[in-house]
């Protein structure tokens, strides 16, 4: 992090432009999160860490993760991360460099000491092993990171975000109910500590930073939009209600077909048929869902003259579940 304020605040509005821009229906979500930031780097202390938030509610497309990283890149710091969940034996040695056969630069020890102005991601924190979670709950409420043998590391200029699957459709819709951070905190903690989220972690956390629930509308539109914008990366344009419904209709509730990998790896089939659509020299297309996938029409050429599948939405290689 930044010590200029000036700088901070900017890399703090860089990051709220990019998250709203690439994060869908989450504004107050990423207001929060950006003005406990700005109020906790604008007066650090010097007995704790930066920060100590947690991401709360439903993580659809793995919208926490990427709230760490854009954060990340707009502060210009690492990420260290970790994941808390069992098995257990394995996470927990890494982090504290217990385990003989694992480089100790993994261990988050080593993380801090060579880069102390990060982020440390851990995920479903709720889970870590109860020594782990002793000595983490010891460095938020401290300066120091204290290893077993005794080391200690500062921790005074790093931002831990943790990240809980408790409660998540419940802290969802309180997301969608309560606009105010801080009220939304208090209530957030309540409903975790009634859900069994561990209550002393929730004492160390600075702010609970919760993501709202989406509507069926809020899902259709994002879709849509993230349809279109793969659509332009490749220089084409969709034409006027160029999605077929059918395909928004198969992504909100998968069936065995063509989605059964994943909206992702669908997607990701898509990509070849534009290529070589705009490759023959098309400019506006149409999506539509054929038997094995998604088709790609160029608007100029009647539908069925179409190929009931195209090379990039062949399934039959891969098309298992996730």
């Amino acid at each position: 992090m930044t010590t200029g304020e000036n700088t901070t605040e900017a890399r703090l509005q860089a990051f709220l432009a990019k998250a709203k821009d690439g994060i869908s229906g989450q504004d107050a979500a990423i207001d929060a999160l950006v003005a406990e930031l700005s109020r906790r780097l604008e007066t650090p202390s010097d007995h704790r860490p930066l920060a100590v938030l947690l991401l709360a509610g439903p993580d659809r497309s793995g919208t926490k993760a990427d709230l760490v990283e854009v954060l990340a890149d707009a502060l210009g710091v690492p990420i260290h991360q970790y994941d808390l969940s069992p098995p257990w034996g394995e996470e927990d040695a890494l982090i504290f460099g217990l385990n003989p056969g694992v480089p100790a630069w993994l261990s988050l020890q080593q993380s801090l000491t060579d880069y102390p102005r990060a982020i440390v991601a851990l995920k479903a924190v709720e889970q870590a092993h109860p020594t782990v979670l002793s000595r983490l709950q010891a460095a938020w409420t401290s300066d120091r990171l204290v290893e077993p043998s005794g080391t200690e590391v500062a921790t005074i200029e790093a931002i831990f975000i943790l990240t809980t699957e408790v409660g998540q459709g419940a802290v969802g819709q309180l997301a969608r109910q309560e606009t105010d951070p801080d009220r939304l905190h208090v209530a957030a903690v309540k409903l975790l500590a009634d859900a069994g989220f561990p209550i002393p972690v929730l004492r160390s956390v600075d702010a609970v930073i919760g993501l709202k629930s989406h509507t069926t509308g809020e899902l259709t539109r994002e879709y849509c939009r993230d349809l279109a914008q793969q659509v332009r990366s490749h220089g084409l344009e969709l034409a006027d209600d160029g999605i077929d419904a059918r395909i928004v209709t198969h992504a909100l509730e998968p069936v065995l077909g063509p989605f059964t990998g994943g909206i992702s790896l669908v997607r990701d089939r898509l990509d070849p048929d534009l290529v070589r659509v705009k490759a023959e020299g098309a400019e506006t297309i149409r999506l539509v869902l054929g038997e094995e996938g998604i088709l790609v029409v160029p608007v100029d050429r009647p539908l069925q003259d179409e190929p009931l599948s195209s090379p990039g939405s062949a399934v039959q290689e891969g098309s298992g579940d996730e």
